[in-house]
């Protein structure tokens, strides 16, 4: 399997509960890696990797010198409680990147109990970008109104949508007193046509509220990974024929051409702007 250039940074691999059973074998960007308590190292030469294992995930450095920052910090810094949610996708990481920020696709895939059938409204999105960062600022008429959403109080908060390097989704929504829910999604590349994703859902509080807030998010996260997954597949198998065909990008797609800015490491050239999106 040949070795892929992508963006140095820390990439998770599994749930640091995995190293319970004994060491790990894993692939970064076309490499394999053993994963041991004690660290990791490449599967054939031997050679050591810098490595972190965390409460949660095991990361691994990818990339030439040595690691030059830690993995990122919590999303929600207050009391909380959280969970964390993992799997492959045979889709490239600019894909799957799209398919978690882009919130238009949401009112065709997730119809019913994450949008309303019908209900589209028009929104305006503010994006903003930075070095390495770019993301989208929802109003409330954006976020999800089914019956999944309501139960979950998602139907009344402001939706952050961010994209960083080095290869990091992550949603917000956010009240007057701060965010109320985060996720992030930490997307490790396996091959060139795999991505392997690491999800953090976190909630604000301590009490049986936010229990049963998370076991549902455990729930619809579920479904909506497996309705998107199916979606992403299609796609990669659809671009099989096309070869090298440039990625051609759509009205609604706000943030994907900074995401493959970031992802290939060049700058984003745009500044701050808006759009008009039907969601």
């Amino acid at each position: 399997m040949s070795r892929l250039v992508c963006r140095p940074g820390w990439y998770p691999l599994a749930k640091t509960s995995a190293l319970r059973h004994g060491s790990l074998q894993k692939w970064l960007a076309g490499t394999e890696l053993v994963l041991a308590p004690g660290g990791a190292c490449e599967r054939v030469t031997g050679a050591p990797r810098a490595a972190r294992i965390g409460p949660d995930w095991i990361y691994v450095w990818q990339g030439s010198g040595p690691p030059d920052d830690d993995p990122p910090a919590d999303l929600v810094t207050c009391p909380k409680r959280h969970l964390t949610l993992d799997g492959v996708v045979r889709a490239s990481l600019g894909d799957v990147s799209e398919n978690i920020l882009d919130t238009t696709h949401t009112s065709v895939v997730h119809a019913g109990y994450l949008r309303r059938p019908g209900r589209a409204r028009r929104v305006e999105a503010c994006i903003e970008s930075g070095n390495g960062w770019i993301r989208a600022t929802y109003p409330p008429d954006a976020a999800p109104r089914g019956w999944a959403a309501r139960l979950i109080g998602a139907g009344s908060y402001t939706i952050q949508d961010a994209f960083r390097a080095p290869s990091i989704a992550e949603v917000v929504y956010s009240g007057d007193n701060g965010p109320v829910f985060a996720g992030r999604f930490h997307l490790t590349p396996v091959t060139a046509t795999e991505t392997y994703i690491a999800v953090t859902l976190a909630v604000p509080g301590s009490g049986l509220l936010t229990r049963a807030k998370l076991a549902a998010l455990q729930v619809f996260f579920r479904r909506i990974l497996a309705e998107d997954r199916a979606i992403l597949e299609l796609i990669s198998i659809n671009r099989l024929p096309h070869g090298a065909a440039p990625v051609v990008y759509a009205p609604q797609d706000v943030l994907r051409p900074g995401i493959d800015a970031i992802l290939d490491g060049r700058e984003i050239r745009f500044g701050a702007s808006t759009a008009y999106l039907k969601v």
